[in-house]
């Protein structure tokens, strides 16, 4: 008998994992991970209470995890808003939003997407926009959504919303749409007849390059964004050659837009420079995709007019601000990321660059 019991002692021991031991601090839910080395405490925590070898009831990995999210959640917001906060302090809040970020999409995902919207929302309000766009955006650090978790269904909405704001785009909005013209390649069990003649009628004309690229006034980025839908995602293959000519001519309409939305006729009014804005950041992202270079030559002019004509506020609160200058290796692939920022683009007006100038020498 007492062997026996000594046996099932054993057997409870070597079923007992480090997922279950806890120091008295641990034991009160107050779990902690330092400023010092976060990242490793962080994996080292994971290690020993989340991805054991032993059997653990799931209720205790569960536990565990909010327990070690919390704490990760808490010391990412002292590293970036504490009155000390410095570049060191940012970049072990990046290491270890990543890693939290991919381990959030596995066990728990709805903790993090409430958080994250607060961690932005802070983010701009503090003007951090560095860390915002270097870090959050291109490390596509929002919400967890169907592409990064099973725990989603592949048609819930991606966060598009959550990337834009201080001149950003979701990283992956372009291939969002790509894959809507794929999509609709495919065949929509749901298309009209007169939808399917009227996308017919839309390829034809991308095919041959034939059609009146026009942007109104009063609605421009819908003019915009209903040509790229027609004559540029279409849903044939459109030789190269009449594809770049097909951008190149929306490109050459979305600028003569903004221009007119701008320096032609009376003074503009807020909604003028309201539309030019959202246009001209919706054209940057493309040509960032498609390709920069007429983008690149042009917005250095409609810098020099903003500036000759003192429109400084739009210069400032739109240009400068939402980073809305020539295209670069923060925003596009036809760069490498070692060659210069626009540094000296921004330097006018008594305004300096928004990002930091230290990436420029590293």
């Amino acid at each position: 008998m007492p062997k026996r019991k000594a046996d099932s002692t054993e057997v409870d021991n070597e079923m007992t994992s480090n997922a279950q031991k806890s120091t008295p601090e641990q034991a009160e839910g107050k779990l902690t991970i330092s400023t010092d080395n976060p990242l490793a405490e962080y994996i080292k925590l994971i290690e020993t209470k989340v991805t054991v070898d032993q059997i653990v009831d799931d209720d205790i990995t569960k536990e565990n995890f909010k327990q070690i999210a919390q704490a990760a959640r808490d010391v990412i917001w002292q590293l970036l808003f504490s009155s000390d906060v410095n570049a060191e302090s940012e970049k072990k809040a990046s290491d270890l939003l990543e890693e939290y970020k991919s381990d959030a999409c596995f066990y728990a995902p709805w903790p993090y997407n409430e958080w994250i919207v607060k961690v932005r929302d802070e983010l701009l309000k503090r003007e951090q926009l560095s860390f915002w766009r270097e870090t959050i955006v291109r490390k596509q650090l929002g919400p967890c959504w169907s592409r990064d978790s099973d725990l989603f269904d592949c048609d819930d909405e991606p966060p598009l919303e959550f990337y834009a704001h201080a001149g950003c785009i979701a990283p992956f909005a372009a291939s969002l749409k790509v894959r809507a013209a794929e999509k609709a390649a495919s065949g929509d069990e749901d298309a009209t007849t007169s939808s399917e003649a009227e996308r017919g009628t839309s390829n034809a004309a991308a095919l041959s390059g034939n059609f009146e690229a026009k942007i109104g006034k009063e609605q421009p980025l819908s003019d915009y964004r209903e040509l790229m839908k027609r004559y540029v995602l279409t849903t044939v293959t459109v030789p190269d050659d009449i594809h770049k000519q097909n951008v190149d001519k929306i490109g050459k309409a979305a600028r003569a837009a903004i221009w007119q939305l701008l320096f032609e006729g009376e003074s503009p009014e807020q909604s003028d420079y309201d539309k030019a804005a959202e246009l001209l950041q919706e054209y940057k992202s493309d040509c960032g995709f498609y390709g920069p270079w007429e983008y690149n030559e042009w917005v250095v002019k409609l810098r020099d007019e903003l500036i000759q004509r003192q429109m400084v506020s739009f210069w400032g609160d739109s240009i400068v601000k939402l980073e809305l200058g020539p295209c670069c290796s923060r925003d596009s692939d036809f760069f490498e990321g070692d060659e210069p920022l626009p540094v000296e683009f921004y330097n006018k007006a008594g305004f300096k660059a928004p990002f930091n100038q230290r990436e420029n020498e590293i």
